[in-house]
């Protein structure tokens, strides 16, 4: 997280901008007020990019304060990292009702939630399948890990705020509480008093807030260079964008690169789809099937995506295919 809370937002000419792995273009309608950008380092293992429109300086400042305090305390809550975090002390537990929060109840109760929806595609705990890849020796274990996986992971209860781990499996959030964070500083830099226009983009996963359309290319994953030109271009309004893919990361298996992303249905790394691009009415949905559409086929998740409200996805193959679903094509920009 940012080491202070002194301001960095700051007034800019132009509402074009570039940030962290895609092209935002300018607002295409006049939102009020000056436009104001803020650039951070080392915030959830990436870069945070903050822009918005506001009546008066103080306002952008304040909103700034506001996403960054946010920020820190809902990064103590969910930091799969952090061993003081609250993610951390509850994964100690085990078969009982433990007491948490009602940030890591709801992001617990999505996670076993789009675990069901996905058929399994999307599982937080997967990360338990990498020690096990490309060692043959392994095979009976990792048989044993993915019959484990497809039981449910734990039960939540939002209203008494308790959560029962059923697994002893290590779990990481990270592929859903990074968009939960992203809707919760988004959605609090709006309410601010003189805040006309949001835009939090965390690492390419990103949330607007406005009445304002705004244009974003969406990295080419086959380009050799972030710079490259975008491979498409979405209008997006009140609506979450994030993108999942083995592109730009990876773990070394025998002296191979493989995909950070493994399907926890076969325990095997994913291959044949290099990125998935989710457009979503909330980043934690966005950022949740951008990693669930990483693993299932194309086809399985236009189906998907197109039995939920306002989803719209893009997938990019190994093999230079590209599949879009209606929703997509119809934020496309012209």
């Amino acid at each position: 997280m940012p080491q202070s809370l002194s301001s960095s937002i700051r007034p800019i000419a132009s509402r074009a901008f570039r940030a962290v792995g895609i092209a935002l273009r300018p607002w295409t309608g006049k939102p009020p007020g000056t436009a104001y950008a803020a650039h951070y380092e080392d915030v959830l293992g990436t870069s945070l990019e903050l822009h918005l429109s506001a009546t008066h300086a103080d306002a952008a400042q304040c909103a700034e304060r506001h996403v960054l305090t946010e920020m820190d305390r809902l990064d103590r809550i969910l930091s799969g990292w952090a061993a003081t975090s609250e993610l951390s002390h509850w994964q100690q537990s085990y078969d009982v009702d433990a007491p948490v929060s009602q940030e890591l109840a709801e992001v617990l109760e999505l996670g076993e939630d789009w675990r069901i929806w996905t058929g399994g595609a999307f599982n937080p705990a997967s990360i338990s399948l990498m020690e096990l890849l490309g060692d043959a020796t392994h095979s009976s274990a990792l048989r044993d890990r993915i019959a484990e996986l497809s039981q449910p992971l734990w039960t939540v209860d939002c209203e008494r705020r308790v959560a029962r781990r059923l697994t002893r499996l290590p779990v990481s959030l990270d592929a859903l509480a990074k968009g939960y964070i992203v809707d919760r500083v988004a959605a609090r830099a709006r309410a601010t008093d003189g805040v006309t226009q949001v835009l939090v983009n965390i690492g390419g996963d990103l949330r607007h807030h406005g009445d304002d359309k705004l244009e974003v290319g969406v990295a080419d994953p086959r380009a050799p260079a972030e710079n490259a030109s975008p491979i498409a271009v979405v209008k997006l309004r009140e609506e979450a964008l994030a993108t999942s893919g083995e592109y730009r990361r990876g773990s070394t298996v025998d002296g191979q690169t493989v995909s950070h992303i493994v399907d926890p249905r076969t325990g095997t790394p994913t291959g044949g789809v290099i990125s998935a691009s989710v457009i979503a009415p909330d980043c934690a949905t966005a950022d949740a099937l951008s990693t669930a559409f990483s693993v299932l086929m194309p086809k399985e998740s236009v189906a998907l995506a197109d039995s939920l409200r306002g989803v719209g996805c893009l997938m990019v193959q190994r093999n230079g295919a590209i599949t879009t679903n209606a929703t997509w094509r119809a934020r496309a920009a012209a």
